[in-house]
């Protein structure tokens, strides 16, 4: 009978263990921190078990940051919802990695699909003959250009029937990475999707495809590293002009791009603008929680703390690159420093950065804020760090 290899390894193991009942170690020693190994490369996450900012969220597929998939690296999918619409959840089995509507519109549908392939010139044909009937497809040098998930994509927009519907019309935000192409599709009732149309470009312009590199031992780009030419902006402060700094004040921690009729206003508070007659926007940080921080805002408007569903309805916005929430409350408005406005309106996007609350905060008298409520909005979702 032959002996399994298993016990044969076994019994050389066995061999070469000491007949000792315990094992014998030196003396106890320190090793200078010159001396121990240092993993440069490894991501915080990773080292030390805690997200880079925030809470880890899960991405598109509901997994979280890092995990794989059959479809390659993992994708988190951010963005700012329109007013008016809602998010709905994901549907990766149908190619639908994020999914949107117009509230109190079942009719409508707009989605995410995420590097699908077949090229651009099938998914023309699919958009514009198959579905909905047109006797051929355009050649995508013919389409308009669009701003869509940090890339030049480019725009379609058609009508006609659609799956046995008459008067209905599509917008797609589409571009391709080599053989394979990532869309937004907008489809509804004709009238309902062209009068949304301001509101799909601003969505398509706000998303943002995070995923990690598929080489896990990529490492992280070092300081005075050329960007990839694709990277988000950097150094354009104060509406575009450097990062804020003069010769009595220090850089800012933070750029973004602000609106051309927003005026940039020096001191001590960072990405400080004003417009109108009274109206203000400043990025700054306070510490506690979330939820105290909302209400101490709540109570310039002479509102009573939220209720835990109301924190946990609050909608979603991008911010400093991921999710934030958007509280806005219109009524009196009180300030710390005794200014009054009596009929106001208050937007703030905040979120979770280490261990303080980074947020920013505009308000104004109602009819200024309500006319630059999506520009605050693209405004947040500027906001990176420039340290």
């Amino acid at each position: 009978m032959k002996t399994p290899a298993s016990s044969i390894c076994l019994l050389l193991l066995l061999g070469a263990c000491s007949d000792k009942e315990t094992a014998e170690f030196g003396p106890p020693r320190q090793v200078p921190k010159e001396q121990r190994p240092v993993e440069w490369r490894t991501a915080t996450y990773e080292r030390m078990h805690v997200p880079e900012m925030g809470a880890q969220r899960k991405n598109a597929n509901g997994q979280n940051p890092g995990a794989s998939n059959a479809g390659g690296a993992a994708k988190n999918v951010i963005a700012n919802t329109p007013a008016g619409w809602e998010e709905l959840p994901a549907e990766p089995r149908n190619f639908k990695n994020a999914v949107w509507r117009i509230k109190g519109e079942p009719t409508t549908s707009c989605y995410l699909t995420i590097a699908v392939g077949g090229g651009v010139a099938s998914n023309l044909q699919r958009w514009y003959i198959n579905q909905f009937g047109k006797t051929a497809a355009p050649a995508v040098e013919a389409l308009p250009p669009v701003e869509f998930a940090n890339r030049a994509g480019r725009l379609v927009e058609h009508e006609g029937a659609f799956s046995g519907k008459p008067d209905w019309a599509a917008m797609i935000a589409f571009y391709n990475d080599g053989n394979s192409v990532t869309s937004l599709k907008f489809t509804g009732p004709k009238g309902i999707v062209k009068n949304n149309r301001k509101q799909f470009l601003s969505l398509a312009k706000s998303i943002r495809l995070a995923s990690r590199s598929p080489n896990p031992n990529a490492p992280a780009i070092q300081p005075g590293q050329k960007m990839p030419d694709n990277h988000i902006p950097v150094g354009q402060g104060n509406g575009g002009q450097g990062n804020g700094a003069t010769a009595d004040q220090p850089p800012s921690p933070f750029t973004a791009s602000a609106p051309e009729d927003w005026q940039a206003k020096p001191g001590r508070r960072i990405l400080h603008h004003t417009f109108g007659s009274g109206s203000e926007v400043y990025v700054s940080q306070l510490g506690g929680t979330m939820k105290q921080s909302l209400d101490i805002w709540r109570g310039e408007m002479g509102m009573d703390p939220m209720t835990d569903v109301q924190f946990k309805a609050l909608p979603k916005t991008l911010f400093l690159g991921d999710d934030g929430v958007l509280m806005d409350l219109s009524g009196k408005f009180r300030g710390m420093t005794g200014t009054e406005i009596p009929d106001a309106r208050l937007l703030v996007a905040a979120r979770v950065d280490g261990s303080t609350i980074t947020f920013c905060k505009l308000v104004g008298p109602k009819t200024e804020v309500d006319s630059q409520r999506d520009a605050f909005v693209e405004f947040c979702g500027s906001i990176r760090r420039t340290q």
